[in-house]
């Protein structure tokens, strides 16, 4: 029985972190290429996806485990990517069209890269909780501040973002304005040679 819950996790793991990779695919097609309508919708379908395989994921080993799934640092980042998720579904039940997606879906990939990837597998195994984190308030506590976590980095970064659009937008003025300014004075120079 073991097997086949470890063996599930296993892959819904993977199956997330190539769902999340291919949004990511498409982010970049949009972004490079046009915006296809089309493109926008499976890309909210792809997170969807995630967020249920992620949750699979954390089921299956909150099942296996007898606890919840915060035991490790890998179990703390698969949580985090789980959060990502949520962070998207919010603002896409209101308006369906969810431009944090492109925030949202590289720092999802990023936690669940590095929990599945960075992380040796010793790291992946389930523990046993430490005494103080086995209160129930105490998890809850954990749980919402990674919940808390997920949503200060996406505001960060959503700051960052609005710096880089900002200063993006006053060079290009001040490049066009460069460039002008250039025009005029090779012109007044071939002048200056006629």
């Amino acid at each position: 029985m073991f097997m086949i819950f470890v063996t599930l996790e296993h892959i819904l793991t993977h199956i997330s972190f190539s769902i999340i990779s291919i949004v990511i695919m498409i982010h970049l097609m949009n972004l490079l290429v046009y915006e296809i309508e089309g493109l926008r919708n499976s890309l909210e379908k792809g997170m969807i996806a995630t967020f249920f395989s992620i949750t699979g994921f954390l089921v299956i080993r909150w099942i296996s485990s007898g606890h919840f799934p915060l035991s490790n640092l890998y179990e703390s980042l698969i949580f985090l990517s789980w959060s990502f998720s949520i962070i998207h579904m919010i603002p896409y039940l209101g308006n369906h069209k969810n431009d944090l997606s492109a925030i949202i879906a590289p720092s999802a990939i990023f936690t669940q890269g590095f929990a599945t990837s960075g992380l040796s597998i010793e790291m992946h195994q389930s523990a046993i909780l430490v005494p103080a984190l086995q209160s129930q308030w105490l998890m809850m506590h954990v749980s919402m501040m990674l919940l808390s976590y997920a949503a200060l980095l996406c505001g960060s970064l959503l700051s960052v973002a609005l710096i880089v659009i900002t200063f993006r937008k006053k060079i290009d003025f001040d490049l066009k304005k460069t460039f002008l300014n250039f025009l005029s004075l090779r012109k007044s120079f071939f002048f200056f040679l006629i």
